[in-house]
Protein backbone atom coordinates (compact mmCIF):
# COMPACT_ATOMS: atom_id res chain seq x y z
CA UNK A 1 0.00 0.00 0.00
CA UNK A 2 1.53 3.24 -1.16
CA UNK A 3 1.09 6.43 1.51
CA UNK A 4 0.59 9.66 0.14
CA UNK A 5 3.00 13.09 0.77
CA UNK A 6 0.37 13.97 3.03
CA UNK A 7 -0.46 11.61 4.84
CA UNK A 8 2.14 10.21 7.65
CA UNK A 9 1.63 7.17 9.90
CA UNK A 10 0.84 8.18 13.75
CA UNK A 11 2.81 5.86 16.10
CA UNK A 12 2.76 6.03 19.65
CA UNK A 13 1.91 9.20 21.98
CA UNK A 14 2.79 13.12 21.51
CA UNK A 15 4.64 15.13 23.86
CA UNK A 16 1.70 17.11 24.89
CA UNK A 17 -0.37 13.61 25.85
CA UNK A 18 2.52 12.14 27.98
CA UNK A 19 2.51 15.67 29.56
CA UNK A 20 -1.28 15.46 30.39
CA UNK A 21 -0.81 12.14 30.88
CA UNK A 22 1.86 12.82 33.26
CA UNK A 23 0.02 15.97 34.86
CA UNK A 24 -3.21 13.93 35.80
CA UNK A 25 -1.13 11.19 37.11
CA UNK A 26 0.65 13.66 39.28
CA UNK A 27 -2.16 15.15 41.00
CA UNK A 28 -4.02 11.58 41.76
CA UNK A 29 -0.41 10.65 43.57
CA UNK A 30 -0.51 13.70 45.81
CA UNK A 31 -3.92 13.30 46.19
CA UNK A 32 -3.68 9.64 47.42
CA UNK A 33 -0.47 10.55 49.45
CA UNK A 34 -2.57 14.09 51.65
CA UNK A 35 -5.34 10.90 52.43
CA UNK A 36 -2.55 8.78 53.39
CA UNK A 37 -1.06 10.83 55.43
CA UNK A 38 -4.36 12.38 57.11
CA UNK A 39 -5.58 8.52 57.45
CA UNK A 40 -2.01 8.01 59.82
CA UNK A 41 -2.86 10.76 61.73
CA UNK A 42 -5.83 10.17 62.39
CA UNK A 43 -4.67 6.59 63.46
CA UNK A 44 -2.32 8.09 65.68
CA UNK A 45 -5.02 10.29 67.55
CA UNK A 46 -7.56 7.56 67.99
CA UNK A 47 -4.71 5.30 69.50
CA UNK A 48 -3.47 8.10 71.70
CA UNK A 49 -7.58 8.21 72.87
CA UNK A 50 -7.59 4.45 73.24
CA UNK A 51 -4.80 4.06 75.62
CA UNK A 52 -6.38 7.10 77.75
CA UNK A 53 -9.46 5.56 78.32
CA UNK A 54 -7.85 2.31 79.07
CA UNK A 55 -5.53 3.68 81.52
CA UNK A 56 -8.68 5.76 83.29
CA UNK A 57 -11.08 2.44 83.34
CA UNK A 58 -7.82 0.23 84.79
CA UNK A 59 -7.78 3.04 87.54
CA UNK A 60 -11.27 2.89 88.16
CA UNK A 61 -11.23 -1.27 87.86
CA UNK A 62 -8.21 -1.01 90.62
CA UNK A 63 -10.60 1.01 92.84
CA UNK A 64 -14.35 -1.00 92.64
CA UNK A 65 -12.11 -4.11 93.34
CA UNK A 66 -11.01 -2.92 96.30
CA UNK A 67 -14.18 -3.04 97.62
CA UNK A 68 -16.80 -0.43 99.87
CA UNK A 69 -15.06 1.21 102.48
CA UNK A 70 -11.68 0.25 101.32
CA UNK A 71 -10.83 3.16 99.40
CA UNK A 72 -9.22 6.37 100.16
CA UNK A 73 -8.34 9.37 98.41
CA UNK A 74 -5.11 9.35 96.16
CA UNK A 75 -3.56 9.78 92.62
CA UNK A 76 -1.75 7.49 90.14
CA UNK A 77 0.54 8.42 87.32
CA UNK A 78 0.35 5.90 83.88
CA UNK A 79 1.98 6.16 80.97
CA UNK A 80 2.57 10.27 82.00
CA UNK A 81 -1.12 10.89 83.25
CA UNK A 82 -2.27 11.70 86.51
CA UNK A 83 -5.47 9.92 87.81
CA UNK A 84 -6.42 11.64 90.97
CA UNK A 85 -9.59 10.52 93.07
CA UNK A 86 -11.52 11.71 96.20
CA UNK A 87 -13.75 9.43 98.32
CA UNK A 88 -16.64 10.71 99.54
CA UNK A 89 -19.14 9.11 102.12
CA UNK A 90 -22.62 9.90 101.17
CA UNK A 91 -24.29 7.31 103.88
CA UNK A 92 -23.35 5.08 106.07
CA UNK A 93 -23.65 2.36 103.08
CA UNK A 94 -22.30 4.08 100.19
CA UNK A 95 -19.65 6.01 98.78
CA UNK A 96 -18.67 8.31 95.97
CA UNK A 97 -15.53 8.38 93.95
CA UNK A 98 -14.56 10.81 92.03
CA UNK A 99 -11.86 10.46 89.50
CA UNK A 100 -9.81 12.91 87.83
CA UNK A 101 -7.62 12.29 84.74
CA UNK A 102 -5.75 14.94 82.99
CA UNK A 103 -4.76 14.38 79.02
CA UNK A 104 -2.83 16.65 76.45
CA UNK A 105 -5.10 18.42 73.53
CA UNK A 106 -4.77 16.68 70.15
CA UNK A 107 -5.01 19.83 68.23
CA UNK A 108 -3.13 22.10 71.02
CA UNK A 109 -0.72 20.19 73.04
CA UNK A 110 0.29 22.78 75.43
CA UNK A 111 -3.17 22.92 76.87
CA UNK A 112 -4.12 19.94 79.51
CA UNK A 113 -7.84 18.72 79.83
CA UNK A 114 -9.12 17.97 82.77
CA UNK A 115 -12.06 14.99 82.15
CA UNK A 116 -14.14 13.40 85.27
CA UNK A 117 -15.34 10.01 85.89
CA UNK A 118 -17.58 9.00 88.80
CA UNK A 119 -17.89 6.16 90.39
CA UNK A 120 -20.13 5.35 93.40
CA UNK A 121 -19.80 1.83 95.50
CA UNK A 122 -22.01 0.43 98.27
CA UNK A 123 -22.27 -1.76 101.00
CA UNK A 124 -23.17 -4.99 99.61
CA UNK A 125 -25.09 -6.06 102.47
CA UNK A 126 -28.26 -4.37 101.98
CA UNK A 127 -30.72 -4.63 104.21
Amino acid sequence: MSRSIGMRQRDGFSLIEVLVGITILSVVMLGLGGAAALGLTQMAKARQDLQYSADVQQVGDSLVAKGWNKVTSGSQTIRGRTVSWTVTTLNPKSQKVVLIAQRRGQANTSVIYQDTVTLYLADPKVQ
